[in-house]
């Protein structure tokens, strides 16, 4: 049965609501350095949080949960539908994004293949492209964490976790979501094969997808993880989000970097991607749009820094902006809160998944913001200091400032 829309209410105020974070990489950067100076900017909180989706009241299924940063479209008839991505992506849907129904749906559910070269275990709808509303293209977040026991080191189950980024498409407005039957279409695969006893493994979790104003090309920036553990931000771009194949990385001196099938095309990719601008913004990676207001590209992601003054180490929510995508300003903080990884028993709960929606957005993908949008994050509700699948949608208004 489907639930009756949710109208946003008011959180009480308390430093633990008002505090941001996401679980986004076990590795977060320890510094920030120089980059291409915007100087004046700011971003501020500017209200109080709202519940957009409370779990306990609304979800029509245990595993309907925000597990990755959300993504919203407006679609061919109308409505404005946001996606809650998990393993089992579920559509939020209504007039405005003030007024989200649940009808129950699941767009995209998982085929947990135990087979790692048919990149089809679980999906997670990551990213958005649609010019009409009807036909969509998604970035899908694939994660395969082995099939046999003992393939995952006991009490460890991120050591056998191998991840990649497949396509699915929609041509019903987003009412369904479609993969190529296995294996499934890769858009950005690790270097090699599926081997257990790793370090978390692949490319995860990418961004929005924008279209750039100078060039007309698609981009999104995506996390690496290699095998040796190393973790930074790659920036990938295609002239067509509808054809997976195209999309290729920064390598360096350009976009020369194809990812590949190590199953298929063994040997074909040498390497890894080359992160952008790791001094500055870390591994951010879950939250990019162009800001019409500061005519510059906008991340917002996970991070932590030393603040200026004290030098205490503080992760959070960051900001960083660019022109050109490839240098970024050293990132600043929105706001501090404990994180999955930070929570202490004693303290508030966590919160995580970053993402900034904008309701004035003349993209139909929300891929652009300007003053006012809204910072939209998952706040876990632990309980006996242990977390569960309590998790709620929460946003909280932002105000973009330039001297």
């Amino acid at each position: 049965m489907a639930r009756p829309p949710q109208i946003l209410r008011p959180l009480a105020i308390t430093a633990a609501a008002l505090a941001i974070v996401a679980l986004a990489s076990r590795l977060w950067g320890q510094g920030a350095g120089d980059g291409s100076d915007v100087s004046g900017a700011s971003i501020r909180v500017a209200g109080s949080p709202q519940t957009v989706f409370d779990w306990s009241t609304q979800a029509c299924a245990p595993d309907e949960i925000p597990d990755l940063p959300v993504r919203a479209f407006r679609d061919y008839r109308g409505r404005v539908d946001l996606i809650l991505p998990h393993f089992n992506s579920w559509l939020l849907t209504g007039p405005d994004l003030d007024h989200l129904g649940n009808p129950c749906r699941v767009v995209l559910g998982s085929s947990f293949n135990p087979n790692p070269a048919a990149f089809d275990q679980k999906e997670w709808i990551a990213s958005l492209y649609t010019s009409d509303g009807r036909h969509i293209a998604a970035l899908v977040h694939e994660e395969y964490h082995g099939a046999q026991p003992g393939t995952c080191q006991p009490g460890d189950p991120t050591s056998c976790w191998y991840n990649a980024i497949t396509y699915a498409g929609s041509s019903d407005g987003g009412l369904s979501f479609a993969q190529g039957s296995p294996p499934a279409d890769v858009v950005a695969a690790p270097s090699q094969p599926y081997g257990s006893g790793r370090p978390p493994t692949g490319v995860f979790s990418p961004s929005n997808i924008v279209r750039s104003p100078d060039d007309g090309l698609y981009y999104a920036i995506v996390l690496s993880r290699t095998a040796s553990g190393d973790t930074g931000s790659c920036l990938i771009r295609t002239g067509d989000p509808f054809d997976p194949s195209s999309w290729r990385a920064w390598d360096g001196r350009g976009f020369g970097f194809p990812f590949t099938d190590p199953y298929r095309a063994p040997g074909a990719a040498a390497g890894d991607c080359t992160p952008i601008a790791t001094p500055e913004i870390a591994s951010m990676h879950e939250s990019l749009t162009y800001n019409t207001y500061l005519d510059r590209y906008l991340l917002v992601g996970l991070a932590s820094a030393p603040q200026a003054g004290t030098g205490k180490l503080v992760t959070g929510v960051y900001y960083s902006i660019s022109t050109d995508l490839i240098n970024w300003t050293p990132r600043e903080l929105i706001m501090a809160a404990p994180s999955v990884q930070t929570f202490h028993c004693s303290g508030p709960n966590p919160i995580g998944y970053p993402s900034l929606i904008d309701p004035s957005s003349q993209s139909r993908t929300f891929s652009t913001t300007d003053r006012t949008p809204y910072l939209y994050y998952t706040r876990y509700n632990y309980q006996g200091c242990r977390q569960t699948l309590d998790r709620d949608l929460v946003r909280v208004p932002i105000v973009v400032s330039a001297s």
